[in-house]
C-alpha cells in the first residue's frame, strides 16, 4: 500500500468515524491475529476510529496490535501513523510519559518521510502534551518551532492542526483576542481540505472558537457557534466535542441568567461524563470477568485432577472460587443500580459477608483537596464502631499506605508483614473489642478516572484466613463500588446544581433578595380576594451612579447590599424584591394605608441611622394600595412608581450638591 493511498483512507476515517467503524468491524470479525500488511492497516484505521470517537481504551488495544506487525514490516508512513495516533491517545489517557516516548518515535521517523508536513505534525503533538502537563513553555517552544517551518507545508490538514494547537495555548494564558485569529486560520485552512464536509478537526475548531467568544463576553456568537458543534458531535457520535459542548452551553447560559437551559446542559453534560466513565469501567470489569474465567477453566482442570489426592483443601477452595465468581456480575449490577450511599453500603457488607468470614468491615471516602481518609461506615462483627477521619499523611495507617502508594493491600499474616507497611503493630488496636486484633488485612482502592475516590477493607482475626482469589474478587467487586458511588456523586451534583440554578432563578446574587422573575409570578397571586388589600412599595436608591462612577462598583454594591438589609428588616411580613439596578419593591398583603406609611418612614429612618462610606444611605419610595381585585397590577405599579420619583426629584432638588 502506498503512503498516499492511506492518507486518502485516514481522511475518510476522519469524515465519518461512525460509518467506517462499523464498516471495520465487519471486516475484521474473526480476524484476530495480524498476518499481511493489509490487515495491520485495517486495524491501524480502526484504532483511529475509536480515537475519534472517545473509545480511548479500545484505540490503545487496537493500535499497540496493529504496531506490533508494522515495526517488523517496515513501512515507514504507516509506522509512523500509528505511532503518532499512539501518542495522541495516551495523552488523551493521561498517560504522558507513553504519548511523549510514542511522539518522540514519531518525530524521530518523519524527517524521513517525504513531506516536511510531518515533521511539523509531530512537533504540535508533543506541543499538546507538555501543554497537557502544564509546561506552557515547552508546549510553547515546540510549536513556535512548527510555526518556523509552516512555509514548507504542502498539507493544509496539518496546517490547520497548527493553527488549532497554537490558539489552544493562546487560550490557555487568556489570550483569547490572539486565539481567535488562530483559529479561525486553523478554520480556513481545514475548509481547503474537506470544503463543506464536517469532520472532527472541524468541529473541534467550532467548539473552539464558541469557548473564546464565551471568555470574550460575545455571547451570540459563543452560542452560534458551540450550538453548531454541538449538532456536528452529535451527528458523528464524537462523545468528547458532544460532552464540552454541553458544559460550555451550560456555563454560558448560565453567565446569562438562563438557569433553566444552563441546568439542562449541564444535566447532559453530567450524563455523557457518566456514560463515558462507566463504559469505561465496565470494558475493565469484562476484562477482569474474561481473565478470572480463563482462571477458573485452568482451575477446573486441576479440580478433575486433584479430586483422588490428598491436596482437598484445594480442590474445596477451587470449588468455592468457580460457585463465587457467578455472584460478581449479581453483585455488581446491583450496586451500580443503586443512587442512595447507605442502599450501596447495605448491598455491600451484605454481600462481602455472604461471601466470606469477616470481622471488621469498612468503608471509606477519600477527599484529595484536605488530604482526609473518611470512614463513612465501620463496624465489628456487625456492630457499628466510632466513625474516624484519617489524614492522609498517618503514617501508622493501612488505608493511608494503600493511597499513598497506590496499591491494594493483601495482607495474610499482619504480625509477619506489618514491617512492610507501618512502624508499629498498635496499629491493630483497632475496633471496640480489645480482646481481638485483625490479622489477616485487605484493603482495596475505589478507583474512579484513575483517581482514588475511597476504600473498602474487610479484615479478620485469624491469620490466612482469605485467600488470592478472595482478593482478586474484592478488587472486582471494588470497581463495581466506585461505579456505584460515583453515580451517586455525581447525582448529588446535580441535584445541588439544581438547587443552585432554582435558587439563582428566583434570587438576586448581591442581595439575597427576590428578583424581577419571582416579583412577576406573586404580581400574579394580587388578584386574589383574600389577600386585598395589597399594599406595593416601590424604591429607587439615590446616588448610586454617582457612587459607581466615583468610588467604584464594588462601593456601589456595598450600598446596595445595606439598603437590602434594612429593607428586609423593615419590611415585617412583606416580601422584598431588587428588581434590578437600584430597583427595589415590597409586597404586603391584607395591610393599611398606615401601615404602608409608617414603614416608609421606618425605612428612611434607618437609611438616615446607617453610615457606610462617602455618602449617605438614601432611597427614594412610593407606595399605593390595591384594594378591589379588578385593579390592573401594571397600573398599580404604574401609580407607586410615579410616587416614587415624585419623591426622588424632590430629593435631588434638596441635594444638587450630590450631583
Amino acid at each position: 500500500m502506498q503512503s498516499q493511498t492511506l492518507i486518502e483512507r485516514i481522511a475518510v476515517i476522519d469524515n465519518n468515524p461512525k460509518v467506517q467503524i462499523k464498516n471495520l468491524e465487519e471486516q475484521l470479525n474473526g480476524v484476530d491475529v495480524i498476518e499481511s500488511f493489509d490487515v495491520a492497516i485495517l486495524y491501524f484505521l480502526l484504532g483511529r476510529g475509536y480515537l475519534l470517537t472517545g473509545k480511548q481504551d479500545a484505540a490503545i488495544h487496537i493500535l499497540n496490535k496493529a504496531l506490533a506487525f508494522l515495526i517488523d514490516y517496515g513501512d515507514k508512513m504507516a509506522l509512523y501513523q500509528c505511532y503518532n495516533n499512539l501518542g495522541i491517545v495516551y495523552r488523551e489517557e493521561k498517560q504522558y510519559d507513553l504519548a511523549l516516548k510514542a511522539l518522540n518515535n514519531s518525530y524521530n521517523m518523519s524527517y524521513d518521510l517525504d513531506d516536511f508536513s510531518y515533521v511539523i505534525l509531530s512537533l504540535v503533538n508533543l506541543g499538546s502534551v507538555y501543554s497537557s502537563v502544564g509546561n506552557l513553555n515547552k508546549s510553547f517552544e515546540y510549536l513556535n518551532k512548527a510555526l518556523e517551518y509552516k512555509a514548507q507545508l504542502k498539507n493544509s490538514k496539518i496546517l490547520g492542526d497548527l493553527y488549532n494547537n497554537y490558539a489552544y495555548m493562546l487560550m490557555e494564558v487568556k489570550n483569547y483576542d490572539e486565539a481567535l485569529e488562530y483559529l479561525f486560520l486553523a478554520y480556513d485552512a481545514y475548509k481547503k481540505v474537506y470544503g463543506e464536509t464536517i469532520q472532527a478537526s472541524v468541529v473541534i475548531v467550532l467548539s473552539n472558537i464558541g469557548e473564546v467568544y464565551f471568555y470574550l463576553g460575545a455571547y451570540d456568537d459563543a452560542e452560534k457557534y458551540i450550538t453548531k458543534a454541538l449538532n456536528f458531535s452529535e451527528d458523528q457520535e464524537i462523545r468528547f466535542i458532544e460532552m464540552d459542548c454541553h458544559l460550555n452551553l451550560s456555563k454560558l447560559y448560565e453567565a446569562q441568567g438562563d438557569y433553566k437551559e444552563a441546568l439542562t446542559h449541564h444535566k447532559k453534560y453530567m450524563e455523557i461524563k457518566e456514560s463515558i466513565f462507566t463504559e469505561k469501567t465496565h470494558e475493565e470489569i469484562q476484562a477482569l470477568k474474561i481473565q478470572i474465567e480463563n482462571e477458573s477453566k485452568k482451575s477446573e482442570e486441576e479440580i478433575n485432577v486433584l479430586r483422588n489426592v490428598e491436596l482437598k483443601n484445594k480442590t474445596n477452595e477451587l470449588e468455592k472460587t468457580l460457585k463465587n465468581l457467578s455472584q460478581i456480575t449479581t453483585i455488581g449490577q446491583n450496586l451500580t443500580s443503586s443512587m442512595d450511599m447507605d442502599q450501596i453500603f447495605d448491598i455491600l457488607r451484605k454481600s462481602i459477608y455472604a461471601l466470606m468470614s469477616v470481622h471488621v468491615f469498612g468503608l471509606a471516602l477519600y477527599d484529595d483537596q484536605k488530604e482526609k481518609i473518611i470512614y463513612k461506615y465501620f463496624e465489628e462483627k456487625g456492630k457499628p464502631l466510632e466513625l474516624m477521619i484519617i489524614d492522609l499523611n498517618d503514617r501508622v495507617s493501612l488505608a493511608s499506605y494503600c493511597i499513598l502508594h497506590e496499591e491494594d493491600l493483601f495482607i495474610h499474616s499482619f504480625y509477619d508483614e506489618y514491617e512492610k507497611y507501618v512502624s508499629s503493630p498498635n496499629y491493630m488496636s483497632i475496633g471496640s473489642d480489645k480482646s481481638e486484633t485483625t490479622r489477616c488485612i485487605i484493603y482495596c482502592r475505589l478507583m474512579s478516572e484513575e483517581k482514588c475516590i475511597g476504600l473498602i477493607t474487610m479484615q479478620n482475626y485469624r491469620a490466612n484466613e482469605y485467600t488470592d482469589v478472595d482478593f482478586e474478587m474484592i478488587k472486582a467487586l471494588a470497581s463495581y463500588v466506585a461505579i456505584a458511588i460515583s453515580n451517586a456523586q455525581n447525582r448529588n451534583i446535580i441535584i445541588e446544581k439544581a438547587s443552585e440554578l432554582e435558587y439563582l432563578s428566583y434570587n438576586d446574587p448581591l442581595t439575597g433578595l427576590y428578583n424581577r422573575r419571582y416579583f412577576n409570578q406573586m404580581m400574579e397571586t394580587c388578584k386574589e380576594v383574600n389577600r386585598l388589600p395589597m399594599g406595593l412599595i416601590v424604591g429607587d436608591m439615590n446616588n448610586l451612579k454617582l457612587i459607581n462612577d466615583t468610588y467604584g462598583h464594588l462601593v456601589g454594591d456595598q450600598y446596595l447590599v445595606k439598603i437590602a438589609e434594612i429593607m428586609k428588616k423593615q419590611a415585617r411580613n412583606g416580601t422584598v424584591f431588587r428588581l434590578g439596578g437600584d430597583e427595589f419593591a415590597i409586597l404586603i398583603f391584607n395591610t393599611s394605608n398606615d401601615e404602608l406609611i409608617q414603614m416608609i418612614d421606618e425605612i428612611e429612618s434607618a437609611c438616615q441611622s446607617n453610615q457606610l462610606g462617602p455618602k449617605p444611605i438614601s432611597i427614594a419610595l412610593g407606595y399605593t394600595l390595591k384594594v378591589g381585585a379588578d385593579e390592573k397590577m401594571d397600573d398599580v405599579f404604574s401609580v407607586a412608581e410615579s410616587k416614587m420619583y415624585e419623591v426622588k426629584n424632590g430629593y435631588h432638588r434638596a441635594n444638587r450638591y450630590l450631583k
